[in-house]
């Protein structure tokens, strides 16, 4: 019988932009390289990998990659001058990370509306204020589905916009993308969402939304793309639709930022739409996004959603709950050890 040596373990992994370096990053915190030479060492290290990437042990054992959990189906989307293979090694990482949080989460899984007016009322059925990225983290945990942050991948390791991944009959959306607007991360997270309500998923599946830019976002019919039009579609309705663009059509076409960010908030509080929601399809009506990008700075409401998805995470995830070999690797990877 061959036994398994790291320098097979490590080439396997490789084929999906793993360096070495990256790898050990994500192995717990006591693991020592000088393990991977003695005896039953590199049997140890393929089990570890095996956990924090979503591949099957056996064949990794034998250099070879397997994909398991909800990296057994994939699909990469909005993927336009982006290599999917570039998002590899994230998607293992974040389908392993959903799984540990989905395996330690006790609140069961009720589904969503499939209809966007539905679903925004069901947000804010028992809240007042106005419809936003807090509605859409509450309404997703309240339903069994976990929001996961993902801002602290290896050096090196390129990410996702976003994801939405089925485990088990479970589904569960990572968010990865860095920006200091609610609102931005709201649209990415309405999207997820969408994939989930409208039935784009199966057992054992994701979806990766690679890059949901500026020139792709709030466009829908710009994709040829069937999914992704209709969660595109499904996250501009859920974010007020129509009643939106009526209110921007009405903006002046070379209003200043400031002026922007004042009539956001005006026609945020006659609709009960937040603000930046205005200010992002203000952005798409007249392509002005340099301009729009800086309103949203003048909106102190629509700062910090990192924040919020981590404090949601810690509301509602009990770590201890989750396996101990998995414990050191959501908390890292989430920023759980940096919150307050």
């Amino acid at each position: 019988m061959t036994h398994p040596d790291a320098k097979t373990i490590y080439q396997a992994v490789s084929a999906i932009g793993l360096t070495r370096a990256q790898v050990r990053r994500l192995l717990p915190d006591w693991w020592d390289p000088a393990l991977e030479k003695e005896r039953g060492g590199a049997a140890e290290l393929a089990m570890h990998v095996s956990r924090r990437l979503s591949v099957e042990l056996q064949p990794l054992l034998s250099g070879q990659i397997v994909p398991k959990g909800a990296m057994a189906s994939v699909a990469y989307k909005h993927s336009v001058n982006i290599e999917a293979s570039s998002l590899s090694a994230a998607s293992f990482i974040a389908s392993s990370l959903a799984q540990a949080v989905l395996a330690a989460l006790p609140i069961p899984y009720v589904p969503l509306p499939p209809n966007p007016g539905e679903l925004r009322a069901l947000a804010m059925r028992d809240r007042a204020g106005q419809f936003g990225f807090s509605a859409l983290l509450d309404l997703c945990w309240a339903h069994g589905i976990p929001v996961i942050p993902l801002p602290h991948l290896p050096v090196g390791v390129r990410k996702m916009d976003g994801a939405a991944l089925q485990l088990g009959g479970r589904p569960a959306i990572v968010i990865a993308k860095k920006k200091s607007s609610r609102a931005w991360l709201s649209f990415i997270l309405a999207h997820e969402i969408g994939h989930i309500a409208l039935g784009h998923l199966r057992p054992g599946s994701s979806i990766i939304d690679v890059s949901l830019q500026e020139t792709s976002t709030y466009a829908t019919e710009l994709s040829t793309d069937g999914q992704e039009a209709e969660a595109d579609s499904f996250a501009l309705q859920t974010l007020g639709g129509d009643e939106v663009t009526a209110h921007v059509t009405k903006w002046p076409v070379l209003a200043a930022p400031v002026d922007i960010a004042v009539l956001a908030r005006g026609a945020a509080g006659a609709v009960g739409i937040e603000a930046g929601h205005f200010v992002l399809r203000y952005a798409f009506l007249t392509k002005r996004w340099p301009t729009a990008l800086t309103a949203l700075n003048f909106l102190s409401e629509d700062l910090d959603p990192e924040g919020a998805l981590l404090q949601q995470l810690r509301s509602h995830l009990d770590l201890s709950r989750v396996a101990d070999d998995l414990q050191d690797l959501v908390s890292q990877i989430t920023g759980w050890d940096g919150a307050n």
